[in-house]
């Protein structure tokens, strides 16, 4: 009985959490994060409440990826460790060793503070993800999910087409606006509420083949699906840039393509061909796109820059940074070193990969992209592999596709929200990329 009891208590903290996302967005990072780690140290506490067998077959789908996603907290922990001054160390360090003139030693990190909350927050959305596995194993369970991030995040696409009115609160004021925030949630929302549709139609086609079944209510569960979609969609037209659209399309593709594969059951070499075709096509659309704005730095082309003073301070921050970077989530820190009598740079990056550049360094960042590509890879292959839940695995791809893509057009991605958002999402691909009855 606690254990069915404290399942459901499990289960109700992750529907809060999805509801939280389009409030928690627009509080501009002060209590999502604290709000975010205590739901999960309380879930995992109840933990042990959960099916043996779910957590089993869970920790064998986290098995293959567990050293890449423990490569980035290992990164993290050797830019908070002290290290001798003249190795790795930021060059703030030895300024302040001879400014002092003191011997100590020095760090990566320039804010030893936010890095450690940089590295509790990722090990919190490590956790996050592995529990939405746990609780998704179930298809009941994991269809409920995929409705609420649904509604939910049509719901922030709502809210967003009502914000825009406001001139305080326009996307084009500033590019750390929260409205970035409901963006990404309206992409998302476009992705999961197709693949909602074509769950809808998989469950239809799978039941029609045993016993008829009633065409209204699926009619009315595609007709919701397809207008959340319409919804964060218009959203996304009305309030963002066409660099957010090509990247939600992009997603689309992910989720265009794997139906196709399944649809014609194409062979190896087939399925090959058609991703390699794929990808040519929307490198073409990047390339477009590219040449574009050639006077503006390649890792801001397609973001909102407000000024060419903006432009040239972050500039100035990437000339001068090393290949550790400053300390995951010392942008604020290092900004204030450089910032110049008008104010840039900002306090905020000007999109998510110029952050990641920084303070990752371009180690980190090599760490960070071979992490998302193991999840693709381990996604797009459950989601080929699997037969009528296929699409949980691939609106995760999908959303992740669209995710690094807009990593270069905003900083949504570096809002807590969004990032827990983005770990619920893969951890409910992750739990359906193996069968049920799989050991």
């Amino acid at each position: 009985m606690n254990k069915t009891r404290n399942l459901a208590i499990n289960f109700g903290l992750l529907i809060v959490l999805i509801a939280a996302a389009p409030a928690l967005a627009i509080t501009r990072g002060w209590l999502g994060p604290q709000l975010l780690t205590l739901a999960v140290a309380v879930m995992l506490l109840l933990l042990p409440s959960s099916p043996e067998t779910d957590v089993r077959r869970s920790l064998a789908i986290f098995a293959p990826l567990a050293a890449t996603a423990l490569l980035p907290a290992a990164w993290m922990l050797l830019q908070i460790v002290p290290v001798p001054l003249g190795s790795i160390e930021h060059p703030i360090w030895r300024s302040a060793a001879a400014a002092l003139a003191k011997p100590f030693s020095g760090h990566v990190s320039i804010d030893l503070g936010f890095t450690l909350r940089g590295l509790f927050g990722y090990l919190t959305l490590i956790s996050l993800a592995f529990l939405t596995s746990v609780l998704t194993r179930n298809r009941e369970r994991a269809e409920t999910i995929l409705f609420a991030l649904c509604t939910i995040t049509t719901f922030a696409a709502i809210e967003l087409i009502l914000l825009r009115g406001f001139a305080a609160v326009k996307p084009g004021n500033s590019p750390s606006d929260f409205t970035d925030s409901i963006v990404a949630l309206a992409a998302f929302g476009t992705i999961l509420n197709v693949a909602f549709v074509i769950r809808t139609i998989e469950r239809y086609e799978t039941r029609a083949q045993r016993e008829p079944q009633p065409q209204r209510r699926y009619g009315a569960m595609m007709l919701l699906g397809a207008m959340g979609a319409v919804i964060c969609l218009t959203a996304l037209i009305y309030s963002t840039t066409y660099d957010v659209l090509i990247a939600t399309a992009f997603g689309l593709v992910v989720v265009g393509l794997v139906v196709l594969i399944r649809r014609l059951s194409l062979a190896r070499w087939s399925v090959a061909i058609v991703c390699a075709a794929g990808f040519v096509a929307c490198g073409g659309v990047i390339a477009l796109r590219f040449a574009a704005n050639p006077s503006v730095s390649p890792l801001f082309r397609f973001s909102k820059i407000e000024s060419a003073e903006a432009d040239a301070a972050t500039l100035r921050m990437i000339s001068d940074a090393n290949w550790a970077g400053s300390g995951v989530g010392s942008y604020r820190a290092l900004a204030a070193i450089y910032r110049d009598a008008a104010g840039t740079p900002g306090d905020a990056a000007i999109n998510t990969i110029t952050s990641m550049v920084l303070e990752w360094g371009s180690v980190g960042l090599l760490i960070a992209t071979v992490l998302l590509l193991a999840l693709l890879v381990v996604l797009f292959r459950g989601a080929l592999s699997r037969g009528r839940d296929s699409f949980y695995a691939a609106g995760a791809a999908a959303c992740l596709v669209t995710a690094f893509c807009e990593a270069y057009c905003d900083i949504s991605f570096t809002h807590a929200t969004i990032q827990m958002f983005t770990a619920i999402t893969v951890g409910l691909g992750l739990s359906q990329t193996i069968g049920q009855r799989a050991t």
